[in-house]
């Protein structure tokens, strides 16, 4: 009658609660099978439930808790078998983490919705619904870091409870030893923060578990997690080889190459919002957006520009492009908003690959992606005296303790070129 344990919370062994499948062969049912059956064991007492599978006495396999392959309705029997088998290991994940085990508490959840405090419900939930609202990337990232708590964890359900300091300490080497930046690690904290913060307003965790660190709580810091990976700016000197690039001798590398220039000499736009660009988008000789990035907020602040002699030297490159936009990245086939974010996902991966064979070719060390354009715009700025509040604005920055966290420390060769003036 026996099967395999059900693997379940090493703390909820610890008390003496087991759970795994068993076949009653002592009962038989109209078609000759034998109803297979959910039991729990804690504290000296036993509860069964009933999980609408069933097979011959032959057809179970007691050793791996499972309907042999071979059976007739294997496949199905052993997909609910292990449909159950997860929300059994969440619903004791949860009794556990809020000190509730028993048998009484899991048959009052057995069988019923469980996304109220379940991490990776609320993720999909908030994924679902920013896709929605056109923030594709953003819904992207969520799934992400979903997909990699899933990975560290090798759960299928999470309790924001269990978020712990430790944990996400252990999650931040995780994404460590699996390649992650710095600068990636920050944005799935920053995420799973505002998650955390959503799950407090919506009572399905305690204030009191707050994991990340606050002015009164010793949690998990996030302070610095970029400030090691952050792009680095382009020196003066290698700015000047990348404005004289060889674009006859390497046909192949030229959009890529005027797509880093149109963005520094567009204060830095980046590369999404480059791509959206249309025609409209140009009136009486300036450039008007709003940034897709906060587009989503009331605000909607335009960003204007004055279409310089390089800026219009670059646009007319691409004018036998033939499309709506001003750059040949997206066009009227890609008409909703996931096509349109994945479109510009792929583009922008082709152009940092070839922006790092183009500086190869010219002979620059720093690794060249779109987004050194943009740092090398701001700091550019700063090198000549520029007010932080002006490169702020330039930038679109909210405010200027992001354009001041952005800008944090001179590269070391403007400090060389300070001390050579001493």
């Amino acid at each position: 009658m026996a099967g395999a344990k059900i693997e379940i919370h090493d703390k909820a062994k610890t008390q003496g609660f087991s759970a795994r499948f068993v076949c009653m062969t002592s009962k038989v049912l109209s078609d000759g099978t034998h109803p297979v059956r959910l039991q729990l064991i804690h504290t000296m007492k036993v509860k069964r439930f009933g999980i609408d599978v069933s097979c011959g006495k032959k057809e179970w396999d007691a050793d791996n808790g499972r309907v042999k392959t071979r059976s007739k309705n294997a496949a199905e029997m052993n997909r609910r078998l292990n449909a159950t088998a997860v929300e059994v290991g969440d619903i004791v994940d949860s009794l556990v983490v809020h000190g509730w085990l028993s048998i009484e508490g899991f048959t009052k959840n057995f069988g019923k919705p469980r996304s109220k405090g379940n991490v990776f419900a609320a993720m999909e939930a908030k994924a679902k619904e920013l896709e929605k609202s056109g923030r594709v990337g953003y819904a992207s990232t969520y799934r992400s870091i979903a997909l990699a708590l899933k990975r560290f964890t090798k759960r299928n359900a999470l309790q924001f409870a269990e978020l712990t300091p430790s944990k996400l300490e252990a999650f931040d080497k995780f994404l460590r030893e699996n390649g992650c930046s710095g600068g990636g690690i920050s944005v799935y904290m920053r995420t799973l923060r505002t998650a955390v913060r959503a799950a407090i307003k919506n009572k399905e965790m305690h204030k009191d578990l707050y994991p990340f660190e606050t002015g009164t709580n010793l949690g998990y810091s996030l302070k610095g997690l970029a400030a090691g990976n952050a792009p680095r700016a382009l020196s003066a000197i290698d700015m000047e080889k990348l404005k004289r690039f060889p674009f006859d001798d390497a046909p192949h590398l030229a959009d890529s190459v005027r797509y880093f220039l149109f963005s520094y000499y567009a204060r830095g736009m980046n590369f999404t919002d480059m791509a959206r660009l249309k025609h409209e988008n140009i009136q009486t000789g300036r450039i008007t957006y709003v940034r897709e990035k906060t587009k989503h907020k009331n605000d909607n602040k335009k960003l204007d520009m004055a279409i310089t002699p390089e800026l219009g030297s670059l646009l007319k490159a691409f004018e036998d492009k033939g499309t709506t936009h001003l750059f040949p990245i997206l066009n009227d086939r890609h008409a909703t908003e996931k096509q349109r974010w994945t479109r510009i996902k792929k583009c922008l991966k082709k152009t940092n690959a070839d922006l790092k064979k183009a500086a190869e070719l010219i002979g620059i060390d720093t690794t060249l992606t779109t987004y050194v354009a943009r740092h090398t715009y701001a700091t550019t700025l700063k090198r000549n005296g520029v007010d932080i509040s002006k490169i702020s604005e330039s930038l679109g920055h909210e405010t200027v303790l992001t354009t001041a966290r952005y800008l944090e420390g001179f590269p070391s060769e403007v400090l060389d070129e300070a001390n050579a003036v001493l």
